[in-house]
């Protein structure tokens, strides 16, 4: 379900293995390969923006305003915190009225709202002075189905981006079973029930173990194009930090006795395309991988990023050390 955009080959045997490489020799060897431009001048814009629709209203909308930088630039988090712009004018228009986005860096925030914001944005910890622009008082108006438009301006440019917030679909249940290996006597797995609705939708999902930060897999998005309409069961799994040691005897599963929480959206088309192909290009690392464009919907030259909407709803299940 959650391998949107990627191709598993297994059980190939060696003749099979050799064939398929001949093949893929023969049906690339005519192909001009792709480089992408590499500028070290490039002085580009990049912009996180999203709005949520919960029914508990969990985070206010918000958007994130950063420089790009050199692929060769030496990295540290004195570089890192110069990167958020700390003078752009963001504001949303939600059909009725334009509410300017407020300022707000981690280092000026009590621990507990610092604490707060870095669950939601999947943050374990501060080492960097993190800004962002949020709408503190919760002027918007946030509801499904509901147009949004996003307007930035910093340098004397201007970005532009709309969104849609989508239908909510919330989970049917979602229970914990056995892990299916033997001798995880420790370990559970997470099961979810969904009713998907005839029509398309694009779905999105992040974990929690005991409080800490929501974490997506690393392939966390999926289109409803082979189950629109059904109701079905499905696995999910446990998120880890990038730069996690893989597992396999661990992978994916929760510890026996953890609370879990699983925060559970729809998504806008364009975020979900934003997501799947940066994620495709996360995932399709290594010297033979091909080069991938990632998706975004930011109008405005020297611009790039993403303005997007979701509908969530966020569970919360305590593990039984017996299952």
């Amino acid at each position: 379900m959650y391998t949107t955009g990627l191709k598993y080959f297994r059980g190939l045997t060696g003749t099979a293995i050799a064939m398929t490489a001949a093949l893929l020799l023969v049906a690339t060897a005519c192909e001009e390969p792709f480089e992408p431009p590499f500028n070290e001048d490039r002085d580009e814009i990049v912009i996180e923006s999203y709005i949520e629709w919960s029914p508990d209203s969990q985070f206010p909308s918000y958007a994130i305003v950063t420089r790009s930088f050199p692929f060769t630039a030496e990295i540290d988090p004195e570089f890192i915190s110069d990167l958020y712009i700390k003078d752009a004018e963001v504001s949303i228009f939600d059909g009725d009225k334009r509410v300017e986005l407020q300022l707000i860096c981690s280092d000026d925030l009590p621990d507990a709202i610092r604490r707060e914001i870095g669950t939601q944005l999947g943050i374990d910890s501060f080492f960097i002075n993190i800004c962002i622009y949020v709408d503190l008082m919760r002027e918007l108006k946030i509801e499904p189905e509901r147009n949004y438009e996003l307007k930035i301006e910093v340098d004397d440019r201007s970005f532009f981006s709309k969104t849609t917030i989508p239908r909510p679909v919330p989970l049917d249940s979602i229970w914990a079973a056995p892990a299916p290996n033997q001798g995880a006597d420790s370990l559970a797995q997470l099961f979810l029930r969904l009713s998907d609705p005839a029509g398309p939708d694009y779905y999105r999902y992040f974990t929690s173990v005991n409080d800490g930060p929501l974490l997506p897999p690393l392939t966390s998005v999926t289109d409803d194009d082979i189950f629109d309409g059904q109701q079905f069961d499905v696995a999910i799994l446990k998120a880890e930090p990038r730069g996690t040691e893989f597992n396999p005897e661990t992978f994916g599963y929760f510890k026996r006795g953890s609370k879990v929480q699983l925060k559970w959206c729809t998504l806008d088309e364009d975020q979900f395309n934003f997501w799947e192909t940066l994620e495709f290009s996360r995932n399709n690392q290594g010297p033979f991988s091909s080069y991938t464009l990632v998706d975004y919907n930011l109008e405005g030259e020297g611009g790039i990023g993403i303005f997007g909407s979701q509908s969530c709803f966020y569970y919360t299940i305590e593990i039984p050390e017996e299952l």
